[in-house]
């Protein structure tokens, strides 16, 4: 192929580069709505610990799509294992894949309902300490199995 210096060739380069653009930018695009995305469940525990902070003059928490999905992959272990325990040994959380943290905790519980779990953390000390906590970041998880909702709480302090 010749050159051409007066541009017209140029019109047809750009066409290509601005369609490869696009199409990454829209798969960027999809790629961070699929990470934010989380169950309707999720979202109604993420607002239950909300309005108790609210409520108690603590900042609402962000959803962090990372612990979104830890949280509910860990609802859906307890749920299939029917064993309540915390996702790390002796009672520990699994900080596997969470970065960024200087200080983390983990709420876990099953009862007929997420509102009911709630409530039930809000009554045990511990439990309302970690949805009152000096945290910035938090992911739920939420299974509903028979007449059970499994739920799962990870709160993160960003360093």
């Amino acid at each position: 192929m010749k050159a051409n210096l007066d541009g017209q060739d140029a019109p047809n380069t750009i066409r290509k580069g601005q369609r490869h653009l696009a199409v990454a930018g829209v798969a960027a695009a999809f790629a961070l709505l699929l990470s934010a995305c989380w169950s309707a469940n999720q979202d109604k525990d993420l607002n239950y610990i909300n309005n108790a902070r609210g409520q108690n003059g603590k900042p609402a928490l962000q959803g962090d799509p990372e612990l979104m999905a830890k949280a509910q992959a860990w609802a859906e272990e307890l749920s299939r294992s029917g064993n309540l325990r915390h996702s790390g040994p002796n009672g520990s959380v699994n900080t596997n894949g969470i970065i960024n943290w200087c200080g983390v905790a983990e709420n876990v519980g099953v009862g007929g309902s997420t509102y009911i779990v709630h409530q039930a953390f809000m009554n045990s000390p511990g439990h309302r300490g970690n949805v009152l906590g000096n945290f910035d970041r938090v992911g739920t998880g939420v299974v509903r199995n028979g007449d059970n909702a499994w739920v799962v709480e990870i709160y993160v302090r960003s360093c």
